[in-house]
């Protein structure tokens, strides 16, 4: 990761983190939106679910809370995923609950294949999230949450093969969000900034830490538009924090595309943009995954 990248996308964020603050607009219920709202919460507002197990997108969390769970409500969701990339595989199960629209808890298999090797990695996922103020519509502050991811190797012997101190670490994030129901050319617009603290080594698949000793400050970020009350299209920026000399760990991306069709059922297809990963550059490949709530 370049000097350059590393200024840019920091710029990026911190622009984008006070837009969330300073330019949000009085909230304005548009008509052509109003359907959006049936009971409880709106439909796409509790995201999709990264590869993490936590609500939001498909490579990072958001601030948001997964089902639809409002206040005095529990909710669900469960999930598959599935990301192919030239050299490798990786598989994804879990789920989350919802408690009030204030707590989530989460957990997920990974399961982690170099195609070359046959060689598999497996890991458990477990996280917990607390929406600390604000509401991603209905409020002009923007909805803020903490959380916290720990990751748990099952397969250790490759993260000790290249030089990581750990095979478990815990990753924790600050996420703010904000939706304008009214926003780009009047459509639903969504924004998500988060900083995350941690040691995780290509999410945790090759250990926790490693010859930069101690954790690392790095920044995400997440826009989708509503094209339809159905469809939403967007695209998710992950800064990495590259700990191991003998590896090079670069930024990840995607864009991607989530239906909606009812408020049990979503699916989301990408293009993503790994990087280099463990010495096999230019990943890049096709995520695709299915949620259902309750």
């Amino acid at each position: 990761m370049t000097g350059t990248t590393t200024g840019a996308a920091k710029k990026m964020v911190v622009v984008s983190f006070f837009c969330c603050f300073a330019l949000t607009p009085p909230f304005v219920h548009a008509q052509d939106n109003s359907a959006l709202k049936r009971d409880g919460r709106i439909a796409g507002t509790g995201g999709v679910t990264s590869i993490s197990g936590a609500s939001g997108g498909g490579l990072i969390p958001w601030a948001t809370l997964g089902s639809y769970a409002d206040a005095g409500q529990r909710g669900g969701s469960a999930f598959l995923t599935r990301v192919d990339v030239d050299d490798y595989e990786l598989s994804v199960s879990g789920g989350a609950l919802s408690f009030g629209n204030r707590v989530e808890v989460s957990y997920a298999r990974q399961d982690f294949v170099i195609k070359s090797a046959d060689l598999r990695v497996r890991q458990d996922k477990t996280g917990v999230k607390f929406r600390l103020f604000g509401d991603i519509i209905f409020e002009n502050a923007p909805q803020v949450s903490v959380g916290m991811e720990h990751g748990s190797l099952r397969d250790k012997g490759l993260a000790r093969a290249v030089g990581a101190d750990h095979t478990g670490g815990s990753d924790y994030t600050v996420s703010f969000a904000k939706a304008w129901l009214n926003g780009i050319a009047s459509r639903t617009t969504l924004l998500n900034v988060n900083m995350r603290y941690g040691q995780a080594n290509q999410f945790g698949i090759l250990g926790y830490g490693g010859d930069d000793q101690g954790g690392k400050w790095t920044s995400e970020i997440a826009a989708a538009v509503f094209l339809t009350r159905e469809i939403v299209v967007g695209a998710e920026y992950r800064q990495k924090p590259d700990n191991l000399a003998a590896l090079r760990e670069d930024d990840a991306k995607d864009l991607f595309i989530a239906w909606f069709p009812n408020k049990r059922v979503s699916l989301t297809a990408a293009w993503v943009d790994l990087g280099e990963i463990a010495g096999a550059p230019n990943q890049r490949g096709a995520y695709l995954s299915a949620q259902l709530s309750f």
